[in-house]
């Protein structure tokens, strides 16, 4: 390769342009929440990774705020899940950048989150200290395990009707996943919580970190539960064969010579192409966790309380919830 030579990828060796590939996010606005020369503060909805990923480009925070609010050249302060909404912080340039990240790599942030958690959560607080480790590692899947790395969080029940409460947090380290992790450690997993409320993890749902079964026979059981090929709903049975023939040579490809515009509407060799995908639940797209005030002595930003958590609202609640 030469500088300035045009190399063209395919992602997933696919040679067809896929207009009915559709990236699933819910209609909801990205607000701004407060904008300085060095700083963007946003309110993030669910449904919208950050920043691009896998098959979504436009469809993330970062691709939302260049589209639509022509804002460019951002550096992403801390993350939030995809399907976890609120305040998300970006620095407009290196030196708010490295400034921000010290304080909070120092802990001078304070960080206080909402969950909607199953369970009558106790009246009086409760500090969780459990270290928090990686246990699928390609899907950044954490568990509580001794070897883990340090994390603290504390939790605060707001309102309750015995079947489900609405519960501060305070995090004082940031690890990942790390609100969901010491809820399920608690035994009050956050509702609809796809990964970490799930029996997959035991019969106490992981409660007390007593999963009745090894690290490894526990990882793999995790990661089969949540592996892409469950969404498919059927698989083209002509695709399969089709491949074992290509991998013993006795099929070849047709030759591919289409422009980027010209590309066909199916390829034989793609599997995204030969799937049938189910119908995507409506807890895939939300997570009843929600980032609501980021702050330190300097500065303080935060969003109105999500409808969920408002105990005036446990009606329509109860609606979202029979959605899941």
């Amino acid at each position: 390769l030469f500088s300035k030579d045009l190399v063209e990828f395919f992602y997933n060796f696919c040679r067809t342009f896929h207009s009915n590939l559709f990236i699933s996010v819910r209609d909801l606005p990205l607000n701004i929440i407060a904008e300085t020369d060095d700083l963007l503060v946003v309110d993030k909805p669910p449904s919208l990774p950050v920043h691009a990923c896998g098959q979504y480009a436009i469809h993330t925070v970062l691709g939302q705020l260049r589209v639509n609010h022509n804002r460019t050249g951002l550096r992403v302060l801390h993350r939030l899940d995809r399907t976890t909404s609120g305040v998300l912080l970006f620095a407009k340039n290196y030196k708010t950048d490295l400034e921000f990240k010290k304080t909070l790599k120092d802990g001078n942030w304070s960080k206080e989150y909402i969950c909607m958690v199953d369970g009558d959560f106790p009246d009086e607080e409760i500090e969780c200290n459990e270290p928090i480790g990686t246990l699928v590692i390609s899907m950044g899947i954490q568990c509580v395990r001794p070897d883990g790395k340090p994390a603290r969080s504390r939790f605060k029940k707001i309102w309750s009707d015995g079947k489900r409460s609405v519960v501060s947090v305070n995090i004082y380290t940031g690890r990942t996943h790390q609100i969901r992790v010491h809820a399920q450690f608690l035994g009050y997993p956050i509702v609809g919580d796809r990964i970490y409320n799930s029996s997959v993890w035991g019969p106490s749902k992981g409660k007390g970190a007593k999963y009745e079964k090894p690290y490894e026979e526990l990882c793999n059981d995790v990661r089969e539960a949540h592996r892409g090929s469950n969404w498919h709903e059927t698989v083209d049975p002509e695709y399969e064969s089709r491949m074992e023939k290509m991998a013993s040579e006795e099929l070849t490809p047709e030759p591919f010579d289409y422009g980027s515009q010209d590309r066909p509407s199916y390829d034989p060799i793609c599997l995204n192409c030969n799937v049938v995908k189910k119908k995507v639940p409506h807890d895939h797209f939300q997570l009843f966790l929600h980032c609501l005030k980021y702050s330190t002595e300097k500065w303080s930003y935060s969003t109105p309380m999500p409808e969920w958590a408002i105990s005036s609202n446990v009606n329509s609640t109860e609606q979202i919830l029979l959605q899941t």
